[in-house]
């Protein structure tokens, strides 16, 4: 495949994929700090929700850069 060549279909799938990661995470954080962290201070139930941020943020991060790696986008030596 040529150097940074991506069907239609793939971008979109990549799009619903990178739309569906923060929005399931960000779901999950937030019943979970709704309902099962009654012991907990606000302070720890926000830090719950940034640091599912920052999981979704490095998810989504190697997400695009192995596929951008696998285009040639990223010069990465290319597997035969």
């Amino acid at each position: 495949m040529p150097k940074g060549n991506a069907s239609q279909g793939e971008m979109m799938w990549m799009s619903v994929v990178s739309v569906l990661i923060p929005a399931i995470f960000l779901v999950c954080s937030l019943v979970y700090v709704a309902f099962y962290a009654d012991g907990y201070s606000l302070f720890q139930k926000i830090v719950i929700v940034v640091v599912a941020l920052i999981v979704v943020g490095a998810a989504e991060a190697l997400l695009w850069m192995v596929w951008a790696g696998r285009k040639g986008l990223l010069c990465w030596p290319q597997s035969k």
